[in-house]
């Protein structure tokens, strides 16, 4: 050997590996996320990779390593030639699978959803990759490579469909608009592709039976899939997810199904189909929103604003901005479908990040239901008692009475809680009522907490005036009463529950009366004719309780036909926002006032929020030094944990921490993450009292 090898050799002195094993040629070093719930521990570590793993460690796999002791589950990020660690390397432990579940765009994908949340990477991962099963992962293997042309194939004859009636003039602006993107955003001379059309649209009713937001959904992703591109659909829910597989057709054959029900087989296998390219168009719920798409050309997004969206592990992260990420890294299209409108879209609405498809009066006033009130008022006395108004309705529905209403199935929609929201002292009898305005208080449990729809007046616990009894209870009928009652007022009529232990996402058999509980209203062929809309269910003392009331209104509003052919509804609401935004089915409005009150006020989603809890010195250190350093604004600082839609009334709470509710402007929220994230980090390697962050809870305020 010559002096200039040795000399060669003395420069590059081979990678030791700990056990005496052979590195890889290429790039022995392989830069591993740990998946590890402690914070400190969110960074990645070096492990060797040996001769024999070199073809299967690639950048993505699942791997095993060795971490103090024990070994832990991990993924390979980076592999590199070099690495910072003095002496010999720890090899891989093993790897478990060869195939590239962590991708660069998914990880970074992750990054920013924990920096958003101030959360870690790896718990982020957990959310959106599902536990590997072997057999799942195999049997997509051997089967057939994905087909794009017969996607494309499938989804033209998707658009060869005859065309809907009153198709409303924003839905066809929009598809041009789609269509021209996906036609040329391939063939692009541009150094960046073009972005993709980003819309929120506001579904009208429409002849469908409330499953319009379908068919228009259909319209934009056929035209995607048509030109090469694939589509990620969210839905909140299963009954919306059955409405969306039942109009699959052609499609079907290229369609993957990610969901909260499947098991661990059909999810792992579901997904392999979506990374390996097998799969054009993803339907699914919360989880999907991390799909690993490739060419992603759009993502569709219906009620965005529904509970359902906010994941229920930490970081507690929202889909909705997971999507809105994966729309600035990609470039895709998006469209936001909903029947009413969120404070939130409108938020980026009027920040010019997403289009508003607006339509006209004359085309909602066609569109939807005639939605009125009783024009009589019922006394304290009379509000567990249906109103003759309802029965007016029902029986015109049924075709009992002389009038041009829609003959057909009625929707009642009843609260959980019962039909009335009206409390009476379990003592005295005398009825629970808002010591500013002096109406009937609601309540989302007998033991509170308690408040008043009308004036916003709340209180977590409450005393009966008369005789100072803390015990209330509900004089309601609830839905299995409403049931019952009906169906002795409408004998030989076939009334149907749908509530509780018993769900109908969709009645293929007749029903002439459908009592359904908020949430639980079922579709039905044609639409309903008529709908009665008993008192709204409580949604509690929150900032977005009144967004949620409209909401929930409107979905079952939504299932009954159109005004032009006889369908009405009617409401018995206290809320004037509720009342007037159904009447005028404009919600649109109600979102605007809204976002400018709230903007005004310092509120959400102008400004970001972040809970911090924990023992009382550690979050008051944490808050003031918040405040401080970076003008943030403590809204609250109260006793329990976060008061958010996974601590439920009737829990145990923990008395012993405190939680401060910080608030920031949205243009600079981003520190505040940062920030609280590395407090966290820096408290877990200290061993000192932690804290627990929540940004951007919904129920915060």
């Amino acid at each position: 050997m010559d002096d200039a090898q040795l000399f060669a050799d003395a420069e590059e002195p081979r990678l030791r590996i700990r056990g005496g094993a052979q590195p890889a040629e290429d790039r022995p070093v392989a830069r591993v996320l740990l998946e590890s719930p402690l914070p400190h521990l969110d960074r990645l570590f070096d492990y060797a990779v040996t001769q024999e793993q070199a073809d299967e460690a690639v950048i993505g796999a699942r791997v095993r390593v060795r971490f103090s002791g024990r070994k832990l589950s991990g993924f390979i990020v980076e592999r590199t030639d070099t690495t910072d660690v003095d002496g010999e390397l720890a090899p891989l432990a093993s790897v478990v699978s060869p195939l590239p579940v962590l991708g660069e765009e998914l990880y970074g994908l992750c990054q920013a959803v924990a920096a958003r949340f101030a959360g870690t990477t790896a718990d982020v991962v957990r959310l959106g990759v599902p536990a590997r099963h072997a057999r799942g992962e195999k049997n997509v293997l051997k089967s057939a490579p994905g087909d794009p042309d017969g996607a494309a194939e499938a989804a033209r004859a998707v658009l060869e469909a005859p065309p809907a009636d009153l198709v409303p003039a924003a839905e066809a602006d929009y598809l041009a608009a789609l269509k021209s993107w996906a036609e040329n955003a391939n063939s692009s001379e541009r150094s960046e592709p073009e972005a993709g059309p980003r819309g929120a649209y506001t579904v009208l009713p429409g002849d469908s039976g409330g499953v319009d937001w379908v068919r228009f959904g259909f319209e934009a992703a056929a035209r995607v899939i048509a030109e090469g591109r694939t589509v990620l659909w969210l839905v909140p829910d299963y009954r919306e997810l059955e409405a969306v597989k039942r109009q699959l057709g052609a499609l079907g054959e290229f369609t993957s199904v990610l969901s909260a029900d499947q098991g661990p087989e059909a999810r792992w296998a579901a997904w392999v189909r979506v990374l390996t390219g097998r799969s054009r168009l993803v339907l699914g719920m919360q989880a999907a929103a991390f799909a690993p798409m490739q060419s992603l050309g759009l993502i569709l997004m219906f009620d965005d604003g529904n509970d359902s969206y906010l994941f229920g592990r930490a970081p507690y992260a929202h889909a909705r901005f997971v999507l809105q990420e994966r729309v600035r890294r990609t470039g895709a299209a998006l469209l936001f479908l909903d029947r009413t409108r969120t404070v939130d879209v409108q938020f980026l609405i009027g920040a010019g990040w997403v289009g508003e498809l607006r339509t006209s009066r004359q085309e909602r006033r066609e569109s939807a239901p005639v939605v009125f009130r009783p024009q009589t008022e019922r006394s304290i006395s009379d509000l567990t008692q249906l109103p003759e108004a309802v029965f007016s309705v029902i029986r015109g529905a049924l075709g009992r009475a002389k009038s041009e209403a829609a003959v057909g199935p009625v929707l009642v929609q009843v609260p959980r809680t019962g039909y009335s929201t009206f409390l009476t002292c379990s003592g005295c009898s005398n009825p629970a009522l808002c010591p500013s305005c002096e109406a009937p208080l609601s309540a989302a449990g007998p033991e509170g907490p308690f408040a008043c729809a009308r004036c916003g007046w709340h209180i977590e616990q409450l005393a009966c005036r008369s005789c100072r009894s803390r015990r209330f209870s509900f004089r309601s009928a609830g839905l299995d009463g409403i049931h019952a009652q009906l169906g002795r007022a409408f004998p030989g009529f076939t009334v149907v529950r749908s509530g509780g232990s018993k769900i109908f996402s969709r009645l293929d058999d007749p029903a002439d009366i459908v009592v359904a509980s908020t949430g639980a209203e079922p579709y039905v062929d044609g639409g309903y004719a008529a709908a009665v809309l008993l008192d709204t269910l409580w949604p509690g003392p929150v900032l977005r309780a009144t967004d949620r009331a409209i909401a929930r209104r409107m979905r079952a509003a939504a299932m009954v036909r159109p005004s032009r052919v006889g369908g009405r509804v009617l409401i018995l609401d206290d809320d004037p926002d509720v009342v007037r935004t159904l009447t005028r089915w404009d919600p649109e409005v109600y979102a605007a006032g809204e976002l400018a009150d709230r903007t005004e006020a310092g509120f959400p989603p102008a400004w970001r929020t972040a809970e911090v809890t924990g023992a009382r010195q550690a979050v008051e250190d944490v808050a003031e030094g918040c405040c401080e350093d970076f003008d943030a604004r403590l809204y609250e600082l109260r006793d329990g944990p976060p008061r958010s839609r996974f601590t439920r009334p009737g829990d145990e709470v923990d008395e012993s921490v405190v939680t401060a509710v910080l608030g920031i402007p949205a243009s600079t929220g981003s520190t505040l993450s940062e920030h609280l994230a590395a407090e966290t980090a820096s408290r877990s390697m200290r061993g000192d009292v932690q804290i627990r962050v929540r940004m951007d809870d919904p129920d915060a305020l």
